[in-house]
């Protein structure tokens, strides 16, 4: 188990972000299998070595790569997280850490989108103590494409924080509509997540 907190309490945030790589991104998580759901990699300093299980096979396979500024590792190192690869499904790349707080979210995913093609946020978790349990969740996947990318982007950018520096009129022109439309699609996306939140506890 990874611990990333201290006994103290201290609360992080968990990130799931679903990537696509670019064209150039010559990456042996994805060069050795389409879908694996068992990834290892172990990067130290300019190289890195990946162990996969691909789905439907038996054995691991193993390869050596490069570690270049625009390597998934390189980029979350850079702010002192370390990404875990959950699987790969179709190229595309789950991949899991924790962050000290949203402005860390938002920086890797900011970094992130430098050099891949397509970064998605996919669950938020806020985690404390020495045992990383999840406080509170916030799982995207459940919104349709448009309310993802309304929340997405609303989280991202900071527009739920208490001293947000971002408006509703400038999140609406980043997505490319009226202030009414990202309003409603927020509110949608924000009650959906509710109410699932709370079919989640036991009564």
């Amino acid at each position: 188990m990874v611990e990333v907190a201290g006994d103290d309490g201290e609360r992080r945030l968990r990130v799931d972000l679903e990537v696509d790589p670019s064209g150039e991104w010559d990456c042996p998580i994805v060069s050795q299998s389409e879908r694996a759901g068992d990834v290892t990699v172990n990067a130290v300093g300019d190289e890195c070595t990946v162990e996969v299980q691909p789905a439907g096979e038996e054995g691991i396979r193993r390869d050596r790569g490069e570690v270049t500024d625009d390597c998934l590792c390189r980029v979350f190192q850079e702010f002192g997280y370390v990404p875990h690869v959950r699987r790969v499904d179709e190229g595309t790349v789950l991949v899991t850490s924790y962050v000290d707080d949203r402005d860390g979210v938002r920086e890797v995913v900011a970094a992130l989108r430098e050099s891949l093609d397509r970064v998605r946020l996919v669950r938020l978790a806020v985690v404390a103590g020495p045992e990383s349990t999840e406080q509170a969740t916030v799982d995207l996947s459940a919104l349709t494409p448009k309310q993802r990318e309304g929340m997405e982007l609303a989280v991202v950018r900071g527009y739920f924080d208490a001293d947000a520096d971002v408006s509703l009129g400038e999140l609406a022109d980043e997505v490319g509509i009226s202030k009414s439309a990202l309003s409603q699609r927020l509110r949608t996306a924000q009650a959906k997540l509710v109410t699932d939140a709370f079919e989640g506890v036991d009564g």
